[in-house]
């Protein structure tokens, strides 16, 4: 408490007032060391947890994250909690480096696993899930995993992860961009919603649309996840390590 008060710019009664203040609201602890006046001001939990929210919402809001992720994030997500999650997740991965093409932002079932990974950490539900996309527009049509359209060396299918079986979230396709659209999205969220072959359907802007689907699913896609287990949890080791 001593070097507290001599370290801040402000008169110690006001210091001593305002550290009492913190410590009944539950956001410091004040612990006798020793005796007299020897006094060790420890940060709760709960004030961690709200500085981290703080943080957040600094970089969403003061740096031009918003703009940017409005150009690579397309999501239609109702729930709220879900879709801070996403957005969240996004902003992470996206920092870290791992959406970019050079990267993972191709390898779907590496992708699927680690976004996987991140929500189950965060306390949600979530599984890969195989299966296709299609997308499609006036001017054209795009593949992702569909039978018959794999490139030569790609494997037949795609994977995305459903997250406690409401969103799916799919950032694994930077082909896109790589052999069709430069500016497509880096990111894709949506309902996820079991109608017959379709799991998920997701309307971007202009007349653009993105569909998932399970009917075919790559006999090969349990041995590719599982190809992906002990890279996944080192890959997590470093969100951890960036993020906490």
């Amino acid at each position: 408490m001593g070097e507290l008060c001599q370290g801040l710019p402000h008169p110690e009664a006001e210091v001593r007032t305002i550290v009492a203040s913190m410590a009944q609201a539950g956001l410091l602890e004040a612990i006798s060391d020793g005796g007299g006046d020897s006094v060790r001001i420890i940060p709760t939990q709960r004030f961690v947890d709200l500085l981290k929210q703080y943080q957040t919402k600094f970089e969403s809001v003061f740096i031009p994250r918003k703009d940017l992720r409005g150009r690579q994030l397309a999501a239609d997500v109702h729930d709220p909690r879900l879709y801070h999650l996403v957005e969240t997740m996004y902003d992470h991965f996206h920092d870290i480096g791992w959406l970019h093409l050079h990267n993972y932002g191709a390898v779907c079932f590496l992708m699927a696993s680690l976004v996987k990974r991140v929500a189950m950490a965060y306390g949600f539900k979530a599984r890969v899930e195989i299966c296709h996309a299609e997308i499609r527009s006036k001017e054209f049509n795009f593949f992702l995993g569909t039978k018959g359209y794999a490139a030569p060396g790609q494997i037949e299918g795609h994977a995305v992860c459903i997250i406690e079986n409401a969103v799916l979230v799919d950032f694994a396709v930077s082909s896109v961009r790589r052999t069709l659209r430069r500016d497509f999205y880096w990111g894709l969220a949506t309902e996820f919603a079991q109608h017959g072959e379709v799991i998920g359907q997701l309307q971007l802007p202009g007349d653009a649309s993105v569909t998932w689907k399970n009917d075919w699913q790559t006999p090969d896609g349990p041995a590719e996840i599982a190809k992906y287990e002990v890279l996944v949890e080192e890959l997590f080791k470093q969100f951890v390590a960036r993020f906490g």
